[in-house]
């Protein structure tokens, strides 16, 4: 198993140490082998640092609240553990997660702290009669939350997109420890 530490992270991914470090703490658990005093650095696994930077992306890139973020994390915490997004285990790898479907995470905001959620699955995109500007998309869609109504009427006017698939890709690709001359690339380690 690959362990990361925050310093390699906020590297790897070009977000600020301190951000990094403050969205570990709201939200994962408090680090069992340590906290601030004791002198023992958190390490993450690939569950745990993907967690992280999908909350972090609700709330730097969706300007999100922190409490909506965790909200949405807990709402959304078992579909993406059963499509493969919260791996402890997950490989990086040159080609990421080329072999999982492309997911599409529309999040609608409703009242108080209430969140419905669309998630389109890609499952076949064709070019339509030789146009290469014009494609075909078939998907399926999973409702989640108060308002699952299929119909159009029950779509909300607005909300937030995360390509989820692409987000993870990115995540995986971003932290594949790079072996060097010297040996592993510091941050990460392999137990």
């Amino acid at each position: 198993m690959i362990y990361y530490n925050s310093r390699y992270l906020s590297s790897k991914l070009q977000i600020s140490l301190a951000k990094w470090k403050r969205w570990a703490r709201e939200f994962l658990p408090p680090d069992p082998l340590g906290g601030i005093q004791s002198g023992v650095t958190r390490q993450f696994n690939a569950k745990e640092a993907f967690k992280v930077y999908l909350a972090g992306h609700l709330v730097g890139a969706l300007k999100l609240t922190i409490p909506d973020a965790a909200k949405i994390l807990n709402d959304l915490k078992p579909w993406l553990k059963s499509q493969g997004f919260f791996k402890i285990h997950a490989r990086p790898t040159l080609n990421g997660a080329r072999n999982m479907p492309q997911h599409y995470l529309f999040i609608h905001p409703g009242n108080e702290q209430q969140f419905s959620y669309c998630i389109r699955t890609v499952i076949q995109t064709e070019t339509v009669e030789n146009d290469i500007s014009v494609k075909r998309t078939t998907f399926s869609e999973t409702h989640m939350g108060p308002s699952k109504s299929n119909g159009d009427e029950g779509h909300p006017v607005y909300g937030h997109v995360i390509a989820v698939t692409r987000l993870y890709t990115d995540f995986l690709n971003s932290v594949r420890p790079q072996i060097g001359k010297l040996g592993r690339d510091q941050g990460a380690r392999k137990i």
